[in-house]
């Protein structure tokens, strides 16, 4: 018997078997209605103060780098403007 009849006669069989039922929905449910907060770890810790100081400091960034962009696009379109009138 070659391989090629060998795995077809093995995937007959896994298509008689049925597949075993598992119902955890319980289970999940009573350890989410349970209540018990597990306290965090210090890595944990660590990298919910950083992405918190992150945030903290990227709001005003980007407060800053519109601003900076409003003023400095002013200009840009003066230049752009006078080039396209002189090209035309």
């Amino acid at each position: 018997m070659n391989w090629e009849q060998r795995i077809e006669r093995l995937a007959a069989r896994a298509q008689q078997e049925d597949a075993p039922r598992v119902d955890v929905a319980c289970r999940i449910l009573g350890i989410l209605t349970a209540g018990q907060v597990q306290p965090l770890t210090v890595a944990e810790r660590f990298w919910m103060w950083l992405a918190a100081v992150s945030s903290a400091v990227a709001v005003p960034t980007v407060a800053a780098a519109l601003l900076l962009y409003a003023r400095s696009a002013e200009p840009l379109s003066e230049i752009s403007e006078a080039i396209s009138w002189a090209l035309q």
